[in-house]
């Protein structure tokens, strides 16, 4: 289960000549307005008597210590103006959509250059987050998201893992070529309208975590989540909590909506 931060963000996006629009930045703080994880349960008992020998099958579920959840609402709009914040004319996005994007460096990605992420990037963010054996750790970053036709994919999704092609500035991502994962929806299945795909700009970013907006892909005004609340978006992000580590991490979020 994940850590989970709700996240209500207002973006603009600014139009202006001869420049491709950049992803940016949400046009004020984000405030946290609640967290919390999944609660332990107490101890089940089980009489012992001496000369037997008992069977007995349990479960349960473990918090994860590589992965912080966030999901919320945006309020966006699509803004004419100039570079004094003055605006000529906008249009409100009801239903916004387009990618929101977290990555931990905190100079701005090099948006021109952005591309799915390697095998090898991947392989490196396990090592960030404290991962020693990704072969067999279930909640690894390359086991959790997986490219469409790999052996894990086909295990975990079948054949509908896809992405749609989508830019990045003016940085083209082809369909189907990024590791992805599915959030979940309120029957803990895997859902087809909150989707996150892991981008590199191949320099300054060690990784880009970008989650579709759920109106990529719905024309539902209101889509229900993981809670059965409705969201525009859910995503995850790696976090090292292994051992002893409590420490926090700092993510630098962006918005391209369209």
């Amino acid at each position: 289960m994940k850590k989970i931060v709700l996240l209500s963000m207002v973006i603009a996006i600014l139009a202006i000549a001869y420049v491709y629009a950049l992803p940016t930045g949400p046009s004020g703080p984000i405030v946290p307005i609640s967290s919390e994880r999944l609660d332990s349960w107490g101890p089940q008992t089980i009489p012992a008597l001496a000369g037997n020998i008992t069977e007995f099958n349990t479960d349960t579920s473990s918090i994860t210590r590589t992965w912080q959840g966030y999901f919320g609402n945006i309020s966006g709009t699509i803004v004419l103006g100039d570079a004094n914040n003055n605006t000529l004319y906008d249009w409100d996005l009801a239903m916004p959509q387009g990618e929101i994007f977290a990555t931990r460096t905190a100079s701005v990605p090099a948006w021109s250059d952005v591309a799915c992420s390697t095998a090898a990037e991947l392989e490196a963010e396990d090592t960030a987050m404290g991962i020693t054996d990704q072969s067999i750790q279930e909640d690894a970053i390359n086991r959790t998201f997986q490219v469409l036709g790999s052996p894990e994919a086909q295990v975990r999704y079948g054949t509908t893992l896809a992405h749609p092609q989508f830019w990045v500035a003016d940085s083209q991502v082809n369909a189907n070529t990024c590791a992805i994962a599915y959030m979940y929806n309120a029957t803990e299945s895997e859902s087809q309208y909150f989707r996150e795909v892991i981008l590199s700009d191949q320099a300054s970013a060690p990784i880009i975590y970008a989650a579709f907006t759920a109106h990529t892909f719905s024309t539902a005004a209101d889509v229900v989540g993981f809670d059965g609340g409705e969201h525009d978006f859910q995503m995850i992000v790696a976090e090292d909590g292994h051992g002893t580590d409590t420490a926090t991490t700092l993510y630098y979020f962006y918005l391209e909506l369209e």
